[in-house]
């Protein structure tokens, strides 16, 4: 485990810790943080070879996952809610979280649907896919049928289902809640890149989608919280 300290602030002494997990949604928590100018430290745990987090990441929060923050003495887990906390203890000045009716609807609505509704299938997907990989050479015939037929009459439609729906949703508005970047964004960050990349559709069949993943690396926060990301992936 290694601590990493990035200040974007002049305080020296954050108070905000990110329990960062390697191959998790806690990136999106480091989006975030740019997006506030916070200042935080990342604490670095490590997946195992069975993929799955230390037992340490128990000693932070019984569930043991990732992402959850710590900010002073209070332990936030769960993304939607570390969104929603962050933004409204610290962000009042940033516009990202909407105050009209009609927006402030689409974010929650999109605050819960991504980890409610999108992520189950996209994470079924790369379970399945890391079945087929992992899958003993004797028995892969086998996985490799059941994880297809799978594929094919649940995981694939409902994940073109999903893909469909955004399509839709981003014809109305540039994000999701509005003309207006905002904390669902965020949110839905690593899941709509992720969702793009498991449809197996090209961009040009998604052209909203892809426009709106284009739009949200331009932002400097993302491309400064991507940098730290690396960085940690890389710190022993």
């Amino acid at each position: 485990m290694a601590d990493i300290k990035h200040n974007t602030t002049s305080s020296n002494t954050p108070s905000i810790t990110v329990y960062w997990l390697n191959e998790s949604r806690a990136d999106r928590i480091i989006f975030l943080l740019e997006e506030l100018e916070l200042p935080y430290v990342i604490e670095k745990f490590e997946r195992g070879s069975d993929k799955l987090a230390p037992e340490e990441l128990k000693n932070i929060h019984p569930l043991g996952k990732s992402p959850v923050i710590k900010d002073g003495d209070r332990v936030v887990a769960e993304s939607g809610f570390i969104i929603d906390y962050l933004i409204n203890k610290y962000g009042t000045n940033k516009n990202l979280k909407p105050t009209n009716e009609d927006d402030l609807f689409q974010y929650n609505y999109f605050l819960h649907y991504i980890e409610g509704s999108l992520m189950p299938i996209l994470v079924t997907k790369y379970i399945f896919l890391l079945l087929q990989k992992q899958a003993p050479w004797i028995i892969k015939p086998v996985v490799n049928g059941i994880c297809s037929k799978m594929d094919g009459l649940f995981i694939g439609p409902n994940i073109r289902t999903h893909l469909n729906f955004i399509e839709g949703e981003l014809t109305k508005r540039k994000w999701l809640a509005g003309e207006q970047f905002s904390g669902a964004d965020i949110q839905a960050s690593f899941a709509l890149e992720m969702l793009l990349k498991r449809s197996g559709v090209k961009e040009e069949e998604a052209p909203n989608l892809t426009r709106y993943i284009t739009a949200m690396r331009e932002r400097s926060a993302y491309k400064r919280a991507m940098e730290k990301v690396e960085k940690t992936s890389m710190a022993s």
